[in-house]
């Protein structure tokens, strides 16, 4: 490897890097949109690009399968984040800008070692879907206690298990847009909310299918207190107090677990770029050296 192509897989190297950072800062800064702009994108009709129309056929062609990919963009979309993208398109977004980078090697003559940023790059949408989805999770995880608050206030008010969830789901959030999504399919196929002997309730079926352990055992126990009859307000009251404490334990954990989640954060903005700036002359002058 001579000192131009060292050159080149530096700025290469530093450009991505640089584009990251970008992209992670302008992801996490949340601009306000006026009313009339969130209006009419809520009744704007999708519209689809070429990456969604045509990546599902070219994954096809590949013989690759997307399937592991479809909950990912599921959660990222409940959450409010790609609604325009499919699972389609996030391989062809990933294929598009791994092609760029092979064509570079080849134009450029890069070493190697390029070929890495390549399969980085295939990868990138994917892990900004599932990046999304992940912070969705914990929403969802957050949600919950004051979900099921809402639905023991209900019951105790009078109101069946099945009109508590009904309330429940009109709450904002992502866990209220899933149990919306229970009752309106529950109308739809006029199948039973909550299970009854063998058949499955749809409440317990729909939210299985997200497979998340937490939104699981909220499932089994809504539908088992909803054939409690007189004693179901109480039970799920206790229900809501258990989640409640749950989630506090959580939270106590995370927080003494803090220095080693910000280990990664510290290395990618400080120790990296700091190491970058100071072995680059290194390597430029060696190179220049022999």
């Amino acid at each position: 490897m001579n000192n131009v192509q060292i050159q080149k897989f530096l700025v290469i190297l530093l450009a991505a890097i640089a584009s990251w950072l970008v992209y992670y800062i302008v992801d996490n800064i949340a601009f306000e949109r006026s009313a009339a702009t969130r209006v009419r994108q809520m009744i704007a009709e999708r519209s689809a690009s070429i990456f969604d129309r045509d990546g599902q056929k070219a994954a096809a062609r590949l013989g690759i399968s997307l399937e592991g990919w479809k909950s990912s963009l599921y959660w990222a979309q409940i959450g409010g984040s790609f609604l325009n993208w499919s699972v389609g398109g996030v391989f062809a977004r990933g294929l598009m800008m791994a092609a760029v980078v092979v064509i570079a090697i080849f134009l450029f003559n890069l070493p190697v070692i390029a070929w890495l940023l390549a399969v980085i790059l295939f990868f990138l949408p994917l892990l900004q879907v599932r990046g999304k989805a992940d912070e969705t999770r914990k929403k969802v995880k957050r949600l919950l206690p004051e979900t099921a608050t809402v639905i023991a206030a209900e019951m105790d008010a009078g109101s069946t298990a099945g009109q508590a969830i009904e309330r429940a789901s009109e709450l904002p959030g992502p866990l209220g847009q899933i149990l919306s999504d229970a009752v309106s399919q529950a109308r739809q196929s006029n199948r039973g909310m909550f299970s009854r002997g063998k058949s499955k309730g749809i409440l317990l079926e729909k939210l299985e299918g997200h497979r998340l352990i937490e939104l699981n055992t909220f499932a089994m126990q809504v539908d088992r207190v909803a054939a409690k009859g007189v004693d179901a307000p109480r039970i799920m009251v206790e229900i809501a107090r258990g989640l409640a404490r749950e989630y506090r334990s959580h939270v106590q954990q995370t927080a003494a677990n803090m220095d080693s989640e910000l280990l990664m954060p510290m290395t990618l903005f400080f120790f990296l770029p700091f190491m970058l700036v100071i072995l680059v002359p290194i390597v430029v002058t060696f190179s220049t050296m022999f």
